[in-house]
């Protein structure tokens, strides 16, 4: 046996199954085909181990699940080395980057090293028809037009999902160390979108009370860099939509008509991969009575499918190079490609009835609405009254003015988007109040 190299893994057991499929996708991303074993030791001598047909079925299914995209070749055999089985893995792709289990690996001799920032960069940089060039104009804005209070945030999340490790500093070196500062020391287009605080971006929204628009409704449009956009068109939809409440034991669980995840995904789907410099074309949001529709200048990359990203036939062919890296670092974004996946997951689950236009002007999607939901009585939006969770909130807060949204939401069973929710109606009724910065801010009660 030869010894373990860019392009050959030896596991003994197939209790490193994981470690297995990783080792997968850093050799693809080094080397575009590759060989792993199951049944060999690091001392390359073979070790005895059940085999059944079962047990091919579940390395196909761990490999398929959680390596994507699914590379062009995926051989799983058993072979007798020195009178003993073991298995056999040999995939081929040059589909690259590949991930595993939503991160990116590439092979290092023969080691399994998470991507830099750089190498995540360079691949997508050598696909085709990106905005790259875009995204690395080299600006007059200085870092006082900066929004440094969302760096910092931004920052704090990249390094608590793992996908950054790095301590802030100041402004222009938390810029540089995402690459959005270029050699000559300027902002790049792609920092002051992400990250300025002169409004770049509009976001168009619209509410119908009807299918047309040729009843009266809400039109506005909303202003601000990226992140500023994706809370914002998050948070129109989510406070748009309707709400079941049921009482489950001394619980009151609130039930979304469309799963708040899928439409987190579709928006910020939207921002990564809308084409920022199409003059007089913007990014939509549009909700009728019966559908709600999320829209981006910018058609799908070749006009594919978004089935075929979701099912893992092609992997994603990013546009906004330096965004989506950002979005990617601060978990925005999970493994790229896999958006449609989760949301079309999602939607079935939910038995949320979908669609998708995707042509040379952009992309839109539309979720369906769900007729019992608009026309049930339990429909719990929240109205001009305190309810019981509302109550609850204050309570916490008095015990602890900086208890931060996600504390909330784990204290009291409730997901994030609903604890938000309930946090902005106590601040438009003057009831609550944010006061400082981001980073060491606290709640404060109107009395």
């Amino acid at each position: 046996m030869i010894d373990e190299n860019i392009s050959v893994e030896y596991k003994k057991s197939l209790s490193q199954l994981k470690e297995g499929v990783i080792s997968l996708s850093s050799m693809l991303n080094k080397n575009k085909k590759c060989e792993l074993y199951f049944g060999i030791g690091p001392d390359k001598k073979p070790y005895k181990m059940d085999i059944s047909k079962k047990t091919l079925s579940d390395i196909s299914n761990e490999i398929r699940t959680n390596l994507k995209p699914l590379p062009l070749v995926i051989d799983i055999n058993v072979v007798n080395i020195e009178n003993v089985d073991v298995i056999k893995i040999y995939v081929e792709g040059n589909d690259t980057p590949y991930s595993a289990y939503g991160r990116y690996y590439v092979r290092v001799d023969d080691g399994d090293i998470p991507m830099t920032n750089a190498q995540l960069q360079k691949f997508f940089e050598e696909k085709e028809d990106n905005y790259s060039k875009w995204e690395e104009k080299p600006t007059d804005f200085t870092i006082e037009d900066i929004d440094e209070e969302l760096l910092i945030d931004i920052i704090r999340k990249a390094n608590e999902s793992g996908r950054l490790n790095y301590v802030y500093r100041d402004v222009k070196e938390a810029l540089t160390k995402l690459d959005l500062i270029d050699v000559n020391g300027k902002i790049k287009t792609a920092g002051y979108y992400l990250f300025g605080k002169g409004k770049p971006i509009t976001l168009k929204e619209a509410y119908y009370p009807t299918d047309t628009r040729t009843d009266f409704g809400e039109v506005k449009e909303f202003k601000g860099n990226i992140f500023e956009c994706i809370y914002e068109g998050i948070s129109y939809i989510q406070n748009r939509i309707s709400y079941k409440a049921e009482i489950v034991g001394v619980e009151r669980i609130e039930t979304p008509e469309i799963p708040i995840k899928a439409i987190r995904e579709i928006v910020v789907n939207s921002f990564a991969h809308s084409k920022y410099d199409i003059k007089g074309d913007f990014n939509q949001i549009i909700i009728y009575r019966s559908s709600i529709q999320i829209y981006n200048p910018g058609s799908i990359y070749k006009n594919l499918d978004p089935m075929k990203f979701a099912s893992g036939e092609v992997g994603s062919k990013i546009r906004n190079i330096l965004i989506a890296s950002v979005l990617y670092k601060c978990g925005y974004i999970d493994a790229f490609g896999t958006g449609f996946d989760r949301t079309f997951t999602l939607c079935i689950k939910n038995n949320v009835d979908y669609e998708y236009i995707n042509d040379e002007f952009g992309f839109k999607f539309i979720f369906y609405r769900d007729k019992e939901f608009l026309n049930d009585k339990i429909n719990d939006k929240i109205n001009d009254k305190i309810n019981n969770l509302d109550q609850v909130i204050i309570n916490e807060i008095r015990k602890n003015k900086y208890i931060t949204i996600p504390v909330l939401a784990k204290k009291l069973n409730k997901s994030s988007a609903t604890i938000y929710r309930h946090l902005k109606y106590l601040c438009k009724m003057n009831i609550l109040i944010r006061k400082e910065s981001r980073k060491n801010g606290f709640w404060e009660i109107i009395e």
